[in-house]
């Protein structure tokens, strides 16, 4: 998809909406929907957007911006090269709002990982060990708060820790859509061993 999210076009849009919700949230909420294997139409997703945005429903112009914060995740995470990128306030916000996004943004990934997965249909939902601790840590991160201060050593932290959730999301990704190992015995010569 070529279009760009930038965070202040979408905060614009969801004031738009009448939505109370950061757009931090919303990608965090994609990226874990889709990290557990959700995947989704355009119309699909919408409903996912007026349901946690608690919002009337878009129209076409404002369907296609919120179909894109879709994309932009499905995309960054597919794409094998560990690019996703976290929707956060540039650097031009205070240190204490990028703090409070970053939690924003893990709160949404936790509630799509969530959806996503009860939608599962396989008995098979023993992560590993790793997994289970990258999601404790994002849980954790969700609760952070913004008493840090502006000095250098905020932002050096602010930095280590988005780092941190954006690896650890691109990992949760790798994990869940792994085929497995009988699924890919399977399309190494197209029939089952």
């Amino acid at each position: 998809m070529a279009a760009s999210l930038e965070h202040d076009d979408l905060a614009n849009l969801f004031l738009s909406l009448g939505a109370l919700q950061p757009p931090a949230e919303l990608h965090g909420y994609a990226a874990g929907f889709i990290s557990v294997g959700g995947r989704l139409e355009q119309d699909g997703w919408l409903q996912h957007c007026v349901d946690l945005l608690d919002c009337e429903a878009p129209n076409p112009e404002q369907s296609d911006a919120l179909y894109t914060v879709y994309c932009t995740a499905l995309l960054s995470l597919e794409s094998g090269e560990m690019d996703l990128e976290l929707l956060l306030p540039d650097d031009e916000f205070d240190l204490d709002q990028r703090i409070a996004s970053l939690g924003q943004w893990c709160q949404g990934f936790l509630t799509g990982f969530a959806m996503a997965g009860k939608q599962q249909t396989g008995d098979d939902k023993n992560y590993s060990e790793d997994l289970t601790e990258a999601i404790s840590d994002i849980a954790a991160i969700a609760q952070v708060s913004a008493d840090e201060g502006d000095d250098e050593q905020g932002e050096q932290d602010y930095f280590a820790v988005s780092e941190y959730v954006r690896i650890a999301a691109m990992t949760i990704f790798v994990e869940c859509n792994a085929p497995s190992v009988g699924h890919a015995a399977e399309n190494a010569d197209g029939r089952m061993h």
